[in-house]
């Protein structure tokens, strides 16, 4: 009897956690869309994803110097791939 209570405890527990980070996340789903409709939140967002592309490449060269050759050559294509995707991105869907 205790097993089954404890089960049914932890199921009930499981639950309220769930419910609660369902509604969290729906707030903060609501919210970021909210703000990317101002045009500086876009702004600093894409100003954000070229520095960390640029970030990644920057961080391959020092990391080839020290030897690690594929995680350089990972960081250069992440980076790469960042910029060009964001730059494909804002070139298909522009806002106007």
């Amino acid at each position: 009897m205790k097993e089954e209570r404890f089960e049914a405890s932890m199921e009930h527990f499981g639950d309220a956690i769930e419910k609660t980070v369902e509604g969290a996340a729906k707030v903060i789903d609501k919210s970021v869309n909210l703000a990317w409709k101002f045009r500086p939140v876009r702004f600093a967002g894409n100003t954000l994803t070229f520095l960390t592309g640029a970030g990644l490449i920057a961080s391959s060269v020092p990391l080839d110097e020290k030897g690690y050759h594929k995680t350089a050559k990972a960081c250069l294509i992440g980076g790469s791939l960042v910029i060009i995707i964001r730059i494909v991105e804002l070139a298909v869907f522009r806002r106007k």
